[in-house]
């Protein structure tokens, strides 16, 4: 009996323009939220109350200006992924599986952001976008690590596709790590933040242009 993972190596076609786009438009919008989330250029939407114990939403629309282009980011990324993932790993591999297991958490996180911002309720905004950014990274880190450990993978694709998930996960895990040390401990300056979440989203463009994706090889 195949399995799904099977059928997507042997009909590579099924992930071309669509998953290529969707990450493109995912990379720009990841982007497009680390102009807005780090750096503020309109001021601050939100306030912590330390009396609370929780941020208070100052401007509505800066509140959705600034976090909508993250929540829509990660839910195509992590879709887009996670066909992309499914397609390039060559049977059932502990890694690959895992990787899956946590691209599915990812977009989980991803629909807890978006409730946050259709609630206007900071908390569940921050923490979907948060974690579900570092589930996004560590399941392309790990997916990387899976090609690499399978020759089938690197003589399909090459080594391309690989390494690009290993650097564009390391790079979105980064982008929670740096979270505190910019706004807890003020040790970094916003832009840094900004910088790494761009980076990011670029990674996502040039993840799409990669072979495997848009022209897999042939069999």
């Amino acid at each position: 009996m195949e399995t799904p993972t099977n059928e997507f190596i042997r009909n590579p076609a099924q992930v071309g323009s669509g998953v290529s786009w969707t990450m493109t438009a995912g990379g720009v919008m990841w982007a497009v939220f680390g102009y807005y989330r780090f750096l503020l250029p309109h001021g601050q939407d939100v306030q912590w109350r330390e009396d609370l114990g929780y941020s208070l939403i100052l401007n509505n629309g800066l509140f959705v200006l600034y976090n909508l282009p993250g929540v829509l980011a990660l839910l195509m990324t992590s879709l887009a992924a996670f066909r992309y993932v499914a397609a390039v790993q060559p049977g059932k591999r502990k890694l690959g599986n895992v990787s899956l297991v946590l691209l599915v958490i990812a977009a989980v996180f991803g629909l807890m952001a978006a409730a946050g911002q259709l609630g206007q309720f900071d908390a569940l905004t921050t923490g979907g976008l948060s974690f579900g950014v570092l589930f996004l990274g560590l399941a392309l880190f790990l997916a990387g690590l899976a090609m690499t450990e399978r020759n089938t993978s690197l003589r399909r694709y090459g080594p391309a596709p690989a390494f690009a998930l290993i650097l564009l996960g390391i790079t979105g895990m980064l982008v929670l790590l740096l979270r505190p040390l910019m706004f807890a401990l003020q040790l970094l300056p916003l832009f840094i933040g900004a910088a790494v979440c761009i980076a990011f989203g670029v990674g996502w463009i040039v993840l799409a242009q990669v072979p495997g994706l848009k022209h897999p090889a042939a069999h």
